[in-house]
């Protein structure tokens, strides 16, 4: 018992040394498990977030792919509006070269029937460079206004309709209303036709007009100049009168001497009073001879020219006036006529001098009687 009890007494400390490496093992593999725990846990909670993650991923993904297909939508929405935008913008643009157009040919007509030329036909041209040189007007106001404005031309619409009975859904009374409608659109027609017959025809008398009346022009107009250069030869002068019927104008040119070119002036202006005053009458004599009226009158012709010139310019009008015996020609002239003879086909009304008034108001005219 005793070997036996030093024999463990011997073998106490290695127990001991090994009690405490095994206790030291088992502290050790404690917190191994402790750490594999929590790394556990750890793994647990990184993958409960790495799905919530991948949840949270998965949605935005979602969100991403409906906004990219409501992108797509609105895009293809967008081109389909342009297009139909520049669908009516091009329509807007060819309704309006084409009103252009027919207003343009309207006017050439209307031109051309006044200076009785015949129509020329216009040309096929590309449209394009004129197309796009029309700029579309902009709106200046809202919306609403132009959509107000559909609106109420929509119930004009609507209304006219009904007012029409357009609405009818009877078969029987739709055709009815159609060949009646059908039979006043014939009438119309028939009558359009013969509105554009009677405008043909109208047209083509005005050419025949307007060339006539061309042909009575340049008569009037060479029948003036002569009548104006008689009548200023009769002062030893020469003239003529040139028409621009282009440019609306008249022209007086005037040889103070019949025989001498170095005196023919332009300029009326460059004239003395007298020789003014007689180139005037000779062309208001001149311009008569081609007018058909059964009166004329002159007031006061005489007042700036010379003794000569008055006595050739009287005895002109007076025998001009005497060769037109369907008309009657009447002088005033304050002048003193004594010189002048009557005869029965030149009478001359002499009024008697004003009686003056010493009254408020001056002197006073006294019209009747006159004496011959």
């Amino acid at each position: 018992e005793d070997e036996l009890r030093k024999e463990l007494e011997d073998l106490m400390p290695g127990i001991a040394t090994l009690q405490r490496n095994l206790e030291e093992e088992s502290a050790r593999n404690n917190k191994v498990m402790k750490d594999l725990k929590d790394a556990e846990d750890r793994l647990s909670a990184f993958m409960s977030e790495e799905k919530e993650r991948e949840r949270i991923l998965e949605r935005k993904r979602e969100k991403v792919e409906k906004a990219q297909e409501a992108r797509a939508t609105q895009q293809l929405q967008v081109e389909n509006k342009q297009k139909m935008a520049d669908d009516i913008l091009h329509k807007a643009k060819v309704s309006t070269l084409r009103t252009m157009k027919a207003q343009e040919s309207k006017r050439r007509a209307l031109e051309n029937a006044e200076n009785g030329e015949p129509e020329e036909l216009e040309e096929e041209k590309d449209e394009t460079e004129e197309l796009n040189a029309i700029e579309p007007i902009r709106a200046t106001k809202e919306p609403n206004y132009y959509e107000q404005r559909i609106a109420r031309d929509e119930a004009k619409i609507r209304h006219e309709r009904e007012r029409r009975r357009l609405t009818e859904s009877d078969p029987e009374v739709a055709l009815e209303k159609f060949q009646r409608a059908k039979k006043d659109l014939d009438q119309k027609l028939y009558q359009i036709d013969k509105i554009d017959a009677n405008v043909s025809s109208m047209t083509d008398d005005l050419k025949e007009r307007k060339k006539k009346w061309k042909h009575f022009r340049s008569f009037i107009s060479e029948m003036t100049d002569d009548n104006f250069n008689h009548i200023l030869n009769r002062k030893d002068s020469a003239g003529e009168i040139k028409f621009n019927h282009k440019e609306k104008t008249l022209d007086l040119i005037v040889q103070k001497d019949g025989k001498d070119k170095k005196t023919k002036t332009h300029d009326v202006k460059a004239l003395s009073g007298g020789e003014r005053s007689y180139t005037t009458l000779a062309l208001l004599l001149a311009l008569g001879e081609c007018l058909e009226t059964p009166f004329r009158v002159m007031d006061e012709f005489d007042v700036f020219l010379d003794p000569v010139a008055r006595r050739i310019a009287l005895q002109t009008m007076i025998e001009v006036a005497k060769t037109f015996e369907h008309r009657q020609f009447i002088f005033i002239t304050p002048q003193d006529l004594s010189n002048i003879k009557t005869d029965p086909k030149l009478k001359i009304f002499q009024l008697n001098p004003p009686k003056r008034s010493e009254l408020v108001g001056g002197p006073e005219q006294q019209i009747l009687p006159f004496s011959e």
